[in-house]
């Protein structure tokens, strides 16, 4: 059987763009995704396309699914001529395409410049926390295709540096994000100013379904192209769990890097941005190169650590969720999970960032007894094909001394309260036997007496030896 290709009919640039990416072959999701995408909807314009939404695992070149159909469709549709000497370059904006991180933003319209290399297509990055400034002048001389945070789309639209007047097609990336409770009055304020009937994409590695309501509500009878299993981790990863109390999960991981033999590529995951202080703090006293990227840090240092990371000048990178999804560096080999997410789809976003784009890869997730009953719902959603691990034997040597106080006062008091119960529980043992043991010789010292039995009961009075039970003299009745 011969692999799938990439349709002839694409566009020669987008075409070119691809080979010079280094794609010979479309992923699934790609050769579901593409021709149905640029497919003309009936009763549209011929360059149109439909409401569609795109479900299949992390690292399986989603990206590329929308922007390979997007590139085509804006190549062969010119921007609207509004006439006169002075048209005015906003109107050049055709596609916008929503994402959820800052990160992404940039990662996806850089894949999007490579996708169009050589062509007329300008490509914008648009996010929160730098200047306005510069984005709005890049809007000003003319863009085909912005990626933005919902934030800052709104932001460039309410100060008129952007008109969505001409807008053709809306992405929404990591649509589950988008559409959950944060996101989704600024995505729909967006959506309200483009156009009526313009074509609607949503992508994801999850779709839960209390989300899948408002998706129906946001687009127009929209085509579902599926990929897998959903909710589903990539198949090719190797995903470990290991049982671990709140205080050893440090000495764990530094045991567990010290035993990996991997140089760098390791990305691991904390619950919360002081959490990540504390882990990345562990690893530089251990001369563990270490970068970190989470929500207060400047656009400048996540934009330096995650260069360094993925430059391989640091090896382990030390991150919450905003850096969970969309972040593609082919060389993560490992995920740490040092908190289990609160949200089960949050992990499997986690995971993906693996062996992205479907190398080997693998995951270890610490979860200490606090966060079973998360884990538990992790295994409920996605099914994933994990074995259990212990806790190293050598996790003392990776302690602080005052650690190593604690916890061996910790273990003293958990050896004594065992001791304390077993004890407990022998004394109490014992006394039910003492019990058992005098009433069987209160019993045996009760005098035996002879007594008028009624028919039918039982006596007291010893057998004769040689006598046969039952063969007593019964009273006649009267």
């Amino acid at each position: 059987m011969n692999a799938p290709a990439f349709p002839e009919s694409l566009h020669q640039l987008v075409l070119r763009g691809i080979r010079d990416m280094g794609f010979k072959a479309p992923t699934p999701i790609q050769a579901e995704f593409v021709p149905v995408a640029t497919a003309p909807a009936e009763g549209k314009d011929p360059l149109a396309s439909r409401d569609l939404v795109g479900l299949a695992p992390t690292g399986t070149g989603k990206t590329l699914a929308y922007g390979i159909p997007l590139a085509d469709l804006l190549l062969r549709h010119k921007p609207v001529e509004t006439g006169g000497r002075r048209r005015d370059p906003r109107t050049r904006l055709r596609a916008l395409v929503l994402v959820p991180t800052r990160e992404l933003a940039q990662q996806v319209a850089e894949e999007l410049r490579l996708l169009t290399r050589g062509s007329l297509l300008r490509v914008l990055a648009a996010y929160g926390k730098v200047s306005i400034a510069p984005q709005a002048e890049a809007l000003k001389k003319g863009v085909d295709i912005v990626v933005a945070t919902p934030g800052r789309a709104r932001e460039l639209i309410e100060c008129d540096a952007m008109t969505l007047a001409h807008l053709r097609h809306v992405v929404c990336d990591e649509a589950d994000r988008m559409l959950d409770m944060g996101f989704l009055p600024q995505v729909e304020w967006v959506l309200s100013r483009a156009p009526e009937g313009r074509s609607k994409w949503l992508l994801s590695a999850t779709l839960p379904k209390p989300v899948e309501e408002l998706v129906h509500r946001l687009l127009a009878k929209p085509q579902r192209v599926e990929i897998g299993a959903r909710n589903t981790a990539a198949a090719h990863l190797v995903h470990r769990r290991m049982l671990v109390s709140e205080e050893l999960k440090t000495p764990a991981m530094l045991s567990l890097l010290a035993a990996e033999d991997l140089r760098r590529g390791i990305v691991v995951y904390c619950a919360s941005r002081r959490r990540t202080g504390w882990v990345a703090g562990a690893l530089r006293r251990h001369e563990i190169s270490t970068a970190i990227v989470h929500g207060d840090r400047s656009q400048l240092q996540r934009e330096k650590a995650l260069e360094s990371f993925a430059h391989g000048r640091c090896r382990v990178l030390v991150a919450t969720d905003v850096a969970a999804r969309g972040l593609h560096v082919p060389g993560i080999k490992l995920v740490v999970n040092y908190d289990v997410p609160i949200s089960p789809e949050e992990w499997v976003h986690r995971v993906g960032r693996a062996g992205h784009g479907g190398g080997e890869g693998s995951s270890i997730t610490f979860v200490s007894p606090e966060e079973r009953a998360r884990w538990e719902s992790v295994v409920q959603l996605a099914r994933p094909d994990w074995e259990a691990v212990q806790v190293p034997d050598d996790v003392a040597e990776f302690m602080r001394d005052r650690d190593k106080a604690l916890h061996r006062r910790a273990e003293d008091a958990e050896r004594a309260a065992i001791e304390a119960f077993n004890a407990q529980e022998r004394a109490a043992k014992e006394k039910e036997k003492r019990l058992k043991e005098a009433a069987r010789k209160r019993k045996m010292r009760a005098p035996r007496h002879d007594s008028k039995q009624m028919r039918g009961t039982r006596s007291n009075t010893p057998i004769a030896k040689g006598e046969k039970p039952g063969s007593g003299v019964k009273r006649r009745a009267t």
